[in-house]
């Protein structure tokens, strides 16, 4: 029986250019400089799992936080950028003790040039581009059974999710004197059913903290989590 790896993908920001009519949205408020693109890697998602749970458990039944109004919804889950400061702090503690994962990371800067050239002006191709990216290399034994999970969100179709990876495989496979036969299983997930998704959540955000705002204090509590990080469209990157 195989081995499993499991990889959960989710993003920060988003991959659009324009809003209705072809509105540029670059430089209006509101408007997301980067997409990133992250996952973690782990063999043992349970773990995760129950971390998160447990985390969720105890904080609904503490006097001191329960009555915060995301915390007290039914249909409350983790998520950083919604989560009251109290809460994201205490979550923020048990991450930098828990152990048993890896984060991979993708950052895409908006460029307008490469988004019309190489993208096709097409916001689904931008960020599977990016998925493409953050997958290559990471399935590199035919003796493991890989797990991927993406995040549902507006832009992820199990078709263009399939090609992304297909396209990862095939690209290293051109780099190898023997190709592998990778043994891989995708779902498309909500991060209310797949709770463990929260865990790259956190990262990410602390991640954006760092590169938009300049607030660098959760990634470098962080930092060692992080196994790759890759700027794909920086500084003479084009």
């Amino acid at each position: 029986m195989a081995n499993k790896t499991y990889f959960l993908i989710d993003e920060s920001g988003d991959p659009n250019f324009y809003a209705k009519r072809k509105k540029l949205l670059i430089g209006s408020p509101g408007f997301q400089p980067y997409l990133i693109i992250g996952m973690i890697e782990t063999n043992n998602r349970k773990a995760l799992r129950k971390a998160v749970v447990g985390f969720m458990e105890k904080t609904k039944a503490d006097t001191m936080y329960k009555t915060i109004s995301s915390v007290s919804r039914n249909d409350w889950y983790l998520h950083a950028k919604g989560d009251h400061p109290e809460v994201r702090a205490k979550f923020f503690e048990l991450l930098r003790g828990l152990n048993g994962f890896k984060v991979h990371v993708v950052i895409g800067k908006k460029d307008l040039g490469i988004f019309n050239h190489k993208h096709n002006n097409n916001p689904t191709e931008f960020y599977f581009d990016l998925i493409h990216h953050l997958i290559r290399n990471k399935l590199n034994s035919e003796n493991m059974e890989y797990n991927l999970y993406l995040s549902q969100k507006g832009n992820s179709t199990m078709i263009r999710f399939n090609e992304a990876v297909l396209s990862a495989i095939k690209a290293d496979n051109n780099n190898r004197e023997t190709p592998l036969n990778v043994k891989y299983k995708l779902e498309i997930v909500p991060n209310h059913e797949l709770l463990e998704l929260s865990v790259i959540d956190y990262m990410l955000w602390a991640l954006q903290r760092k590169l938009i705002h300049e607030e660098s204090r959760f990634f470098d509590a962080l930092q060692d989590k992080f196994e790759t990080i890759i700027d794909l469209y920086g500084p003479g990157k084009k």
